[in-house]
C-alpha cells in the first residue's frame, strides 16, 4: 500500500516528529522556569545590569 520503504520511513518520520516535540516542550519548559527564577531574584531586589542601562540610555 505504502511501498517497500515505507516499514522504514514512516517510522523514521514518527522518531523525528516526537523529537521535534520533545525539544519544543523542553524549551517551553526551560523558559518558564528562567521567567521565574528572573521574577524570583527580582523580588528579593535582585536586578539586571541591562535595567541600568535602559534607564541611562533613554
Amino acid at each position: 500500500m505504502f511501498g517497500q520503504y515505507s516499514a522504514f520511513i514512516i517510522p523514521s518520520y514518527l522518531v523525528s516528529a516526537a523529537v521535534i516535540a520533545g525539544l519544543v516542550i523542553w524549551t517551553l519548559l526551560d523558559h518558564r522556569a528562567r521567567l521565574r527564577e528572573i521574577r524570583e531574584l527580582e523580588q528579593r531586589g535582585i536586578r539586571r545590569r541591562a535595567a541600568a542601562r535602559e534607564k541611562t540610555d533613554v
